[in-house]
């Protein structure tokens, strides 16, 4: 079974899933968590190359309260400023993130294969690639989009975490309003695509938690 939470920075899906795992676990389902942008497919492994070299920064054209202190003292040089902003220009170019989609699909096909047909557990994504789409949308050209949504495999339970962007702002204060909006209006074009999706509300994080809980089960019993 494969679970997905995708939305805002700040919507609440680390904790959801933190919750997900404890009440699946608690019927004896073996649970992995895998997060999409740190540990699946070529971004997330050029990232972690990028981070040890200069220290992990914010990406580029995600405007924040401040500047992040890099954790590599050196990565304040003037060398080190122009060799990490064009490392990010093309670690975060939206036409190399689409072209190499279908390599980070096949990726994580390997994933899912390892854990849920071998190691039998149930797979929860904090992120899908629901997310990458909102990444590399550009207001147009959403034909592209919708091909590479219809080459993604739909998860048996795809979640948005319907937190907008004041309340995603107010929750992480990382990514400035204007930025978290420009997301969600992404996310409002491309979750209508998504067969069987789940929008949960996360206003109140007890009944969000029991929400989430209740419909992985029923979806899990009818797998």
């Amino acid at each position: 079974m494969l679970i997905t939470l995708s939305g805002l920075d700040g919507a609440g899906k680390s904790t959801l899933i933190a919750s997900l795992r404890t009440a699946l676990e608690e019927r004896q389902r073996p649970v992995a968590v895998l997060h999409l942008d740190d540990e699946v497919g070529v971004y997330a492994y050029a990232r972690m190359v990028r981070d040890r070299l200069k220290g992990p920064m914010k990406p580029a054209g995600a405007p924040s309260n401040g500047d992040r202190t890099p954790a590599n003292p050196g990565a304040t040089s003037p060398g080190r400023i122009i060799l990490r902003r064009a490392w990010d220009a093309i670690v975060w170019s939206k036409v190399l993130r689409r072209l190499i989609y279908p390599v980070d699909l096949l990726l994580f096909l390997c994933y899912r294969a390892y854990i849920e047909g071998i190691r039998k557990r149930v797979l929860i994504m904090d992120r899908y690639f629901y997310d990458t789409l909102v990444d590399v949308a550009d207001g147009r050209g959403w034909g592209w989009i919708r091909f590479l949504k219809l080459i993604t495999p739909t998860p048996t339970l795809p979640v948005l975490v319907d937190a907008g962007p004041e309340q995603s702002y107010a929750r992480k204060g990382e990514y400035s309003v204007e930025y978290l909006r420009g997301r969600w209006t992404a996310y409002q074009t491309v979750f209508p695509w998504v067969r069987a999706a789940v929008r949960l509300r996360n206003d109140d994080l007890a009944a969000a938690q029991a929400a989430l809980r209740t419909v992985a089960l029923e979806r899990l019993d009818a797998a």
